[in-house]
């Protein structure tokens, strides 16, 4: 299943519109329907919120082996063996990169608290 396909079926198990999406996002409508279509893939930090909105874990949208979508404090598995997503290498990437940013940012801030 692709990423598209995953974002569609998390949004529809909420109820959410894709208006409703785009408007939390801060980008189009048309934008969010190319992101559930495939014409387009959202960044990470876009990623992050569509999951957090959606109650997703980022990892269900990256991993090819299923999503899982939290209801009433449940998790519910909507669908198991999927098949990698396109995009999820680019993803993982994107995300490591944003460890080892917020790493460096904590070693400098450590850095400052000793100086003082």
């Amino acid at each position: 299943m692709t990423l598209g396909e995953k974002l569609k079926k998390a949004r529809m198990h909420k109820n959410f519109t894709q208006e409703y999406l785009a408007e939390v996002l801060n980008v189009s409508q048309k934008t969010y329907s190319n992101f559930e279509n495939d014409k387009s893939k959202p960044d990470f930090h876009q990623v992050e919120d569509i999951a957090k909105v959606l109650e997703v874990s980022v990892l269900d949208f990256l991993s090819g082996d299923s999503i899982t979508v939290h209801q009433n404090n449940n998790e519910v598995a909507i669908a198991q063996n999927y098949a990698a997503i396109n995009a999820s290498e680019k993803l993982i990437e994107q995300y490591e990169q944003r460890l080892k940013d917020k790493d460096s940012e904590i070693a400098y801030l450590k850095q400052l608290l000793d100086k003082k």
